[in-house]
């Protein structure tokens, strides 16, 4: 008797992209056109370290009853090692991770969305800690049977739906279940609930998007890609800083334009007009060190860098961010909220000493930040887990308040912290230059390491302190610019200062 199996799909699903959903259409899908469905699903875990693998395992009922003579087949709970017909997946390193679980096989068709949602330790490195997509990417094409992909979530939101539903349509247009486009969008409008307009046009763009994608192959195309500097407008319609915007054209060169521009439009939403003249001043006495011939590379490493120092993560900085607009734009699209429905959001906070001493005078700050006894004090009484419910109304003034003293963080300890941090760093690398340009360029380029605050901060900080003290104490021998460029990239790739500390040593 020749052994029948069941159609086999798994579904890789992040929190919020209706894996559920998209598990109960299939199930409902198969059931309305004679097959016995079977779903599982374990959850993923917190902290995006991984996704709901949802499996369905689906049988023809017509087959059970020719063939054998139990009536309920035994299927299986979780796939087998390259044994899924089907893979389809919500996000693109979820489709990267079903091969590194030995998901995907050549009789594998896998369908997947090309769009990011960054994991934590994407996010906590000091530089571009993005995981490459092109390297998933050709792992698709390598392993599977077919690779079907497109940035379906994107599809979804200009529709007012999620993912789930343009998946059902690639699922549709891709071949791969015996049913009928018409069948699939049975399932849509008799489920029942909001939204069924918004899924069934996500669902019929997605399955054309898919059909086109067949006919014709589209190569991929990385959703997140690295920012480009705005070329220098001509002009501004504020008329101050029209004026530092003639300022940037005179006395810096063209090739120096763009980041310097972004630059210091950065550093004045941090703070203001006057804070950006210093910004200029400042990034004018690395540019009276270069020249032409070198392209400008450190005048330009400095000025992108010194914005970022300049405009330092503070208490005041975090408050003013989340009570912004597009801050509650972003959290009605990340919960697929309605713009007329109300949102709470609980945030989750934990000043620690330094952020409170640095929120101080500088006079102050001085006194207590190294006082073991203030600092023990702090910790029994204050040092602990806080919840504050953002859009509560005195939660939001008291946030609001603290987000618009920026005339007070010109007087506060950690801005003299951060300026005395800045101008040292520009001090060495004007000592550098003299000797060796591509090391200054190397130093320019450490102060990526600081970043956030609290314990990130330190760790970045403390990285930031040894890899300057190597350049400064070797600046004289030759080609110690690759030894700190070396030092750098590890620096960046590893949170832990200890690896940085260790390779020092070993050099």
């Amino acid at each position: 008797m020749k052994t029948l199996e069941p159609i086999k799909i798994a579904l890789l699903a992040v929190g919020g992209d209706g894996g559920g959903v998209l598990t109960g259409w299939i199930a409902q899908l198969a059931e309305n056109n004679g097959y016995f469905v079977q779903y599982t699903y374990i959850a993923g875990v917190a902290q995006r370290t991984g996704a709901t693998v949802y499996y369905i395992e689906l049988f023809p009922t017509k087959n059970l009853q020719d063939n054998v003579a139990e009536k309920t087949p035994v299927l299986s709970q979780m796939p087998g090692p390259h044994d899924v017909d089907i893979l389809m997946a919500t996000e693109l390193m979820e489709a990267g991770r079903s091969i590194q679980r030995g998901f995907v096989s050549k009789k594998t068709t896998m369908i997947f969305s090309t769009n990011r949602n960054l994991a934590i330790r994407e996010k906590e490195s000091s530089g571009d800690g993005i995981a490459d997509g092109a390297k998933i990417f050709e792992m698709t094409e390598k392993y599977s049977k077919k690779s079907l992909f497109g940035n379906l979530k994107l599809i979804a939101t200009k529709n007012g739906s999620i993912v789930s539903s343009s998946l059902f349509g690639a699922l549709a247009a891709s071949g791969t279940l015996p049913f009928s486009k018409d069948e699939f969008i049975k399932v849509i409008e008799t489920s029942g609930g909001k939204g069924i307009k918004q899924s069934l046009n996500s669902f019929n763009e997605a399955y054309q998007y898919i059909k086109d994608f067949i006919s014709q192959p589209k190569p991929y195309l990385p959703d997140i890609r690295p920012a480009v500097f705005q070329a220098l407008p001509t002009s501004v319609s504020s008329k101050k800083l029209n004026e530092i915007l003639e300022e940037v054209k005179s006395k810096f060169p063209m090739e120096t334009h763009d980041v310097v521009w972004h630059g210091l439009n950065h550093v004045i939403d941090f703070q203001d007009l006057k804070y950006g003249k210093v910004y200029l001043d400042k990034v004018l006495q690395i540019l009276n060190l270069d020249s032409s011939d070198k392209n400008y590379q450190l005048t330009r490493q400095t000025a992108k860098n010194l914005a970022v120092g300049m405009a330092y993560d503070d208490l005041i900085f975090v408050s003013d961010e989340k009570t912004k607009k597009y801050r509650q734009k972003e959290v009605y699209q990340q919960v697929g909220a309605k713009e007329n429905e109300i949102v709470n959001t609980l945030d989750y906070l934990h000043p620690g000493y330094e952020e409170v001493i640095g929120f101080l005078p500088a006079s102050l700050g001085k006194k207590y930040i190294d006082n073991e006894k203030m600092r023990d004090f702090y910790k029994r009484k204050f040092d602990k887990d806080r919840r504050m419910h953002s859009t509560g109304l005195f939660n939001f003034l008291m946030l609001y308040v603290m987000g618009g003293m920026r005339g007070w963080r010109m007087k506060t300890f950690r801005h003299y912290e951060e300026m005395e941090n800045v101008d040292q760093w520009l001090e060495r690398i004007k000592t550098i230059t003299k000797v060796n340009y591509n090391l200054a360029v190397e130093v320019a380029n450490s102060y990526r390491l600081k970043k956030g605050y609290g314990d990130t901060y330190k760790k970045g900080h403390s990285k930031f302190a040894m890899l300057n003290k190597y350049a400064t104490d070797y600046m004289n021998v030759p080609n110690i610019e690759e030894k700190v460029q070396h030092i750098l990239s590890v620096a960046i790739q590893n949170h832990d200062k200890k690896e940085t500390e260790k390779l020092i040593a070993n050099l």
